[in-house]
């Protein structure tokens, strides 16, 4: 998922001589478009994953509250199971009491009497199948319930872990960036996921991708918070205001490509300055295509100027219980 890093470095190159051969400018150029290309393609994966842990994330929700319907259901007929046993209960020894009563005034007196007898008892056994069934079908509803309910307790728990985790990760990422302003950057949660939100002013002069030194001790700790999380994944977006991005020797074509540019640096930064581990991150560029502000004032464009840094919690085991993996 990761852009070479020679791009970052032949672009400095360029950006800061005008030395260079044709050949050499052409050959460097082409190198570009062919990793933007492929970067684009994987900003593109990386939001259809996205998408689809939103999705799984929307059907879990749906799922839980159909749980807690189904479990509400069955806990009503189990109560309606438990009256009509104990209704049957009663007319069943009432039966019986009547059946034992006749039993012993009739003796043999007579052949009515004792076809009488012999109805009321098979009336008798009719009653206690019937009553079986509806325990059977009363230890059925309750095993269900128990099922059920054990299910939301541990969608619950996970949901409430996974919550608790965010949260510890969002404190430990607050408390290593004190030394930062609120005008720099923010800290906060979002669709489950802890977001850091970096201004350009922190890591970027006006159309540069080369990290300012501020910057690079910023990312310095959170590197130190990302580190003890191994377990969590790890985007770094891009993203630009709308005001068309000029370029003096055409290697950056658009806003695209700058906000691309600037979140492939700060993956180098973290992964190569700081020793991130590779596979836990990944870089895409947004453009001006998600703005944060209205693009119509000084103020929304500053805000939309930033580079997000977002971290997600592995949802592995609540995906498993979706889908019914033990």
């Amino acid at each position: 998922f990761l852009m070479k890093s020679l791009i970052i470095s032949l672009l400095a190159v360029f950006l800061l001589t005008n030395c260079v051969t044709q050949k050499e400018y052409d050959k460097t150029l082409n190198d570009f478009f062919n990793e933007a290309i492929k970067n684009k393609a994987l900003s593109q994966s990386f939001d259809s994953l996205k998408s689809d842990c939103q999705t799984k994330n929307q059907n879990l929700a749906t799922l839980l509250e159909k749980l807690r319907q189904d479990s509400t259901e069955l806990s009503n007929l189990v109560e309606s199971l438990k009256k009509e046993i104990d209704d049957q209960s009663t007319e069943f020894s009432k039966s019986q009491k009547e059946f034992l009563q006749k039993l012993k005034d009739a003796g043999d007196k007579n052949q009515k009497t004792n076809a009488d007898l012999i109805q009321m008892q098979l009336d008798l056994e009719k009653q206690k199948i019937a009553l079986q069934q509806k325990e059977s079908d009363l230890k059925k509803a309750n095993e269900d319930l128990h099922a059920r309910e054990s299910k939301i307790k541990e969608l619950e728990k996970l949901l409430s872990d996974q919550k608790e985790k965010s949260e510890a990760l969002r404190d430990a990422i607050k408390k290593a960036l004190t030394d930062f302003s609120a005008g720099e950057l923010s800290v906060y949660i979002k669709d489950g996921k802890v977001y850091v939100s970096m201004s350009d002013k922190l890591l970027f002069k006006s159309g540069s991708t080369i990290v300012e030194s501020k910057g690079v001790d910023a990312l310095g700790k959170l590197s130190e918070v990302i580190k003890k999380n191994p377990d969590i994944l790890v985007n770094i977006e891009g993203h630009t205001d709308n005001v068309p991005y000029i370029s003096s020797n055409g290697l950056i074509k658009d806003n695209w490509d700058l906000s691309l540019m600037r979140a492939s640096s700060v993956l180098h930064i973290l992964t190569e300055k700081y020793k991130v581990n590779s596979t836990q991150v990944i870089a895409s560029g947004r453009g001006e295509f998600l703005p944060k502000e209205t693009n119509s004032t000084a103020e929304g464009k500053a805000a939309n100027r930033r580079t997000e840094i977002i971290l997600a919690p592995k949802v592995d085991k609540l995906l498993d219980l979706v889908n019914g993996k033990p």
